[in-house]
């Protein structure tokens, strides 16, 4: 046992999911499981009716060209709120954190619902940013503390099955509203569908939470959580300086508002700001490399809990692990942003229609990441899978640089986002587990912040790249390809007016959109080489050691001086209750020593 892991947790969010051990029965982790995957769907559709209804939305708001800010909004806010959300879920435990992050991703769909223009749609999306932010990331989290290491990514790749049905239910959904004139409704009714689905997950926790409460379990925690704080006699100021310094409000600050100086200028320098020399585009430029020197600055020298804690860690594997993720992350990103658009005007289809077309992607993803968890369960290794993955997803990139071609089938584009669909199913689920189990369980949720937070920053830069070549390279191209005369802000902005021009008009817009998806697809393949660099380093994170039978063994039957026992092995000396005695709900007496 490393003495990393000996250590007791300090944080009480931690110490509650780590008592849930002793107080549930078997229906308890099956309703919350349970609980998770009916969520999951709820997420996934809304994901999809909201992908669905955007591309109209903007289009009837003459705003389609701006449709790559709302995912920059996002992706921005979550680098900022993602590690936030996973100290508090430590600090204050997971019910509380679900419950206010449900609440907000409630609210701000029924800002949406209500948007007169562009401009609310945006303040939905920041509001949309805390909400989802929190459940997506209390997820993995929450999945992560109900199983071992073996188990987690066979768990963690069934989270995302709900998400199949929706592939081709929410975006029919969607388009149906919207040409129905009930677009509102669409958005209308996610918050309905949201508090039904989470009520058993966030009401098991609750109750969960409740039981640890009357067991007595927290008693001695609270004792000793109590006498330090009157050792420590904190002030009511003293103690909002705890607050602060525990979350890391100021990096958090200085992360985020680099991230919105320097890439949104990038996608509105053009559209809306004047061109990149004017004064607001070259000030909010300069003033994001200033935020991010500061942000340097702070987290080596100032920053008692930093974002990423990786001086607390013997190895890199989680970082490296991280970094492959993120170039997958941008190559999508990249790639996909103003791909449904694309396929509406090339093709003339409806957004359903454009969304199936790229569903191949979803569809192999989700299946192989079952596929893997199972493979790892059985054969408890991960590297193989990880170089497959990549190995496909250097390849379906390559062939998605022929099939975006305006000429090329629908099916060759089905296969090539197939291929790339399958490299990342496999290559995610490993990774995912090396970086939860590669660190104590106090870090896991940090571990899985961090993981998320390259994501979001990741899917900023690629949208961000995205929009800053589309809006860049797109005048030159349309002045280049279509002829006569023409409104180039409605042809961007309007998917339906781009499709309503003459034949040849038509074409030459099609033709500067496959163009520009031509070099989104080069600039995507070769980012995906640098994944494969990635993974080398990464070390192995105990699957292959791990032994379940240890799970089931009472405490005084486990070596706790095993020479190599990685941080996934949880074993409940961890957790301090080697002593302890309670009463589960179904009333049965369990006793530990």
């Amino acid at each position: 046992m490393s003495p990393t892991e000996n250590q007791q947790t300090q944080l009480k969010g931690v110490k509650i999911v780590e008592l849930y051990k002793l107080v549930w029965n078997k229906w308890d982790k099956w309703l919350l499981f349970c609980g998770l995957i009916l969520l999951s769907w709820a997420i996934n559709f809304e994901g999809n009716i909201n992908m669905s209804l955007s591309q109209n939305v903007t289009s009837l708001f003459q705003t389609n060209n701006l449709i790559s800010l709302l995912p920059t909004v996002l992706y921005i806010l979550q680098t900022a709120l993602l590690p936030i959300y996973s100290k508090l879920s430590d600090m204050y435990g997971r019910a509380q954190c679900y419950t206010v992050a449900m609440i907000l991703y409630m609210v701000s769909y029924v800002v949406m619902a209500t948007a007169n223009n562009y401009d609310t749609l945006v303040g939905g999306q920041v509001i949309y940013a805390f909400g989802y932010t929190g459940v997506s990331i209390l997820g993995p989290i929450t999945i992560a503390d109900l199983t071992n290491i073996v188990d987690r990514g066979l768990m963690q790749s069934l989270y995302n099955v709900p998400g199949l049905i929706n592939l081709f239910l929410a975006p029919r959904a969607g388009d149906a509203l919207y040409r129905a004139g009930q677009w509102r409704w669409g958005y209308g009714m996610i918050p309905i569908i949201l508090f039904a689905t989470s009520a058993p997950l966030i009401g098991n926790l609750w109750k969960l939470f409740f039981q640890v409460k009357r067991s007595g379990l927290l008693d001695d925690f609270k004792a000793k959580q109590k006498k330090n704080k009157q050792e420590e006699n904190f002030t009511f100021f003293q103690k909002v300086v705890w607050f602060i310094e525990e979350i890391d409000i100021i990096g958090s600050l200085f992360l985020v508002a680099g991230l919105c100086l320097i890439l949104l200028p990038l996608v509105l320098a053009l559209p809306s700001w004047g061109g990149w020399s004017s004064g607001i585009t070259i000030g909010t430029l300069v003033g994001g490399v200033v935020a991010w020197g500061l942000f340097a600055i702070w987290e080596w020298r100032f920053a008692k809990k930093p974002i990423i804690p990786l001086t607390r860690w013997d190895t890199r594997t989680p970082l490296y692990g991280v970094c492959a993720l993120s170039t997958v992350t941008i190559i999508s990103s990249t790639n996909w942003q103003f791909f449904t658009t694309y396929l509406m005007v090339s093709r003339k289809l409806e957004s359903a229609d454009a969304l199936l077309l790229e569903r191949g992607y979803n569809v192999a993803y989700i299946i192989c990441e079952v596929i893997v968890g199972i493979l790892m369960k059985r054969f408890r290794v991960w590297r193989p899978f990880v170089w497959t993955g990549v190995s496909l997803t250097i390849l379906g990139v390559g062939l998605m640089i022929p099939a975006r071609l305006p000429t090329s089938s629908d099916a060759f584009v089905v296969i090539s986002q197939t291929i790339v669909g399958i490299g990342s199913g496999f290559l995610y689920t490993p990774m995912l587990v090396a970086i939860q189990s590669s660190v104590p369980h106090d870090d896991m949720a940090v571990a899985t912040a961090m993981m998320q937070i390259g994501g979001s920053i990741a899917a900023s830069i690629g949208s961000t790249m995205a929009g800053t070549i589309w809006n860049n390279m797109l005048p030159g191209q349309i002045a280049k390809n279509v002829p006569g005369e023409y409104d180039y802000a409605k042809i961007v902005g309007s998917i339906p007016y781009a499709n309503s021009l003459p034949d040849d008009q038509w074409m030459g817009v099609v033709n500067s959109y496959g163009h520009i998806q031509m070099i989104l697809s080069i600039i995507a393949i070769c980012i995906a080489v640098l994944t494969f660099c990635f993974t080398i380093p990464m070390k192995s994170f105990g699957l292959e050691a791990y032994d379940e039978k240890k799970d089931d063994l009472p405490i005084e039957q486990i070596d706790s001086k095993d020479d190599e026992v990685p941080y996934g092995m949880e074993k409940m000396e961890v957790y301090g209750l080697e002593d302890a005695k309670v009463t589960n709900s179904s009333g049965a007496s369990t006793a530990v020593n």
